[in-house]
């Protein structure tokens, strides 16, 4: 008896302290995966949280395209497995799901629209907790002719405040509301703003003075501005006092985060008038109070088109690994469109200096939807992908979690995802390649198929032209190295 007696005392601490430290470990450790959710629909991914064991919680689109879509939640785990899924919805209206947020209690909001077959669309707000098991489902009408973008954040008094933009009628433009509910979902506040124009709502956030809220639109509620954008600045009440310009030319898939008390960080898209080819990037700029701009950084490769993503595409959980993505090399020439795309990623420091930038797939189409920071000091990015080889015009929910440095560096049963230092473009090209790399002192060579080399170059980071005019057509092999080390290659085709 007295041994057992001695043996309990002995071994319970060392127990409890050996949970803590594989507790410890669990959370520190970065770990990175690959998840996709296919069917014979589109899925399309809007929102991704982390919940407090660390897997995750998505929301999702799922339907057939140009028909309204159901809504979808999936639980996965932190090594990207599922463990429950549910599809929301009844069949006599769509319910798209835009964003996902975590209440006080612990519990987690689904925002949303309730599409009816004929009628106003109503604002959905869906309570549920981690075994995706509903609490509370409940709608508001906002007598609007229709929701075009929506979203949501808590305030200081951990009340629920959903913007975004709609439309009165058939003929209106599209324009800003504001709906605020407590955290048991009850109404407290509706406000419309028909003003002159139009605009898209992209984000808002509140003041870290708690005075008041920054909203971020794309429109022409300024007069005479060369500025596509513009921040309202708004008390408590949601009144409008102050409307700016915001600086360097971006527009559209505005993300905003208060940096610090005194500095702001704005991301949207940049176009350059009279690129040809076109060139758009992803912008993300650093900015005081006063929306001066103290530092600038343009993602994605020159003559290309690059989005960043369409719902968040700004977040950090530490202020020296700032994650900001998108997707490169967009298409115009259709949903479905036979050609290829990347996912963008950077992770800047505090400073707004550019730590890497990473490549990710090339081999299919993909659409960047969403970017969560993720408490290990990674990031999780969820995409849509199309192979117009193997597809018939469907979208599959694609999601990539990567440690800090960029890197899927974990396991799961999935073909591991194409991750890229360097892209080679136009491929097929002509008399000129461009290879983007934010390698440093990187070298690029390029070989024909009896293995001769026929270029070799030493590169610089950012963008780097490389004149192969004198190659005769056909096939080539390419690899990109660093200290001897090859860190991307491939085949090139010369028309």
């Amino acid at each position: 008896m007295d041994k057992k007696i001695i043996r309990s005392k002995i071994t319970r601490p060392f127990f409890i302290a050996l949970m803590l430290f594989i507790s410890f470990i669990g959370v520190k450790a970065q770990s990175g995966f690959v998840f996709r959710y296919s069917t014979l629909n589109d899925e399309i991914p809007t929102s991704i949280i982390e919940i407090p064991d660390h897997g995750y919680i998505i929301s999702a689109g799922i339907g057939t395209y140009s028909v309204e879509y159901q809504g979808l939640l999936i639980r996965i785990d932190r090594n990207g497995d599922t463990l429950f899924s549910k599809k929301l919805g009844l069949s006599e209206y769509g319910g798209p799901i835009r964003h996902l947020l975590q209440l006080e209690n612990g519990t987690y909001l689904a925002i949303g629209a309730k599409i009816p077959l004929s009628g106003k669309p109503k604002l959905w707000l869906l309570n549920f907790n981690d075994s995706l098991g509903i609490i509370k489902d409940t709608s508001y009408v906002l007598d609007l002719e229709s929701l075009f973008i929506y979203s949501g954040l808590i305030n200081h008094s951990q009340n629920v405040i959903v913007y975004g933009c709609g439309y009165l009628d058939s003929i209106s433009s599209c324009h800003p509301f504001i709906f605020s509910v407590t955290p048991t979902l009850d109404s407290i506040q509706y406000k419309f703003f028909n003003i002159p124009s139009g605009q898209w709502v992209y984000s808002m956030i509140e003041k870290p003075d708690t005075s008041g809220y920054l909203m971020m639109i794309t429109g022409t509620y300024l007069i005479n501005t060369n500025s596509p954008s513009q921040i309202l600045k708004m008390d408590n009440l949601f009144n409008f006092n102050q409307i700016d310009s915001i600086p360097g030319h971006l527009e559209m898939y505005l993300d905003s985060k208060f940096l610090n008390n005194r500095e702001i960080l704005i991301t949207g898209k940049r176009t350059y008038e009279f690129s040809n080819p076109r060139t758009d990037k992803l912008g993300i700029l650093r900015l005081d109070t006063s929306l001066l701009v103290n530092k600038e950084y343009f993602l994605g490769p020159e003559d290309t088109i690059s989005y960043p993503a369409a719902y968040t595409n700004l977040d950090y959980t530490d202020p020296n690994k700032i994650y900001y993505g998108g997707t490169a090399n967009i298409s115009f020439s259709s949903v479905f469109p036979s050609s290829t795309s990347y996912i963008l990623i950077g992770r800047f420091d505090t400073a707004l200096n550019l730590a890497w930038q990473k490549y990710f797939g090339g081999d299919q189409y993909y659409i960047v939807r969403s970017l969560t920071a993720t408490s290990d000091g990674g990031c999780i990015i969820s995409a849509t992908s199309y192979d117009y080889k193997r597809q018939n015009q469907e979208q599959d929910l694609y999601v990539i979690k990567i440690d800090s440095n960029g890197l899927v560096s974990g396991e799961n049963n999935l073909p591991p995802v194409r991750l890229l230092d360097a892209i080679v473009y136009p491929n097929p090209g002509n008399d000129i390649i461009y290879v983007e790399t934010q390698l440093r002192k990187p070298v690029f060579r390029l070989y024909d198929l009896t293995g001769r080399e026929v270029c070799s170059i030493d590169l610089v980071q950012g963008r780097n032209s490389i004149s192969v005019q004198n190659l005769i057509s056909g096939l080539y092999i390419y690899k990109v190295t660093q200290d001897s080390q090859v860190k991307e290659y491939g085949k090139w085709i010369k028309e």
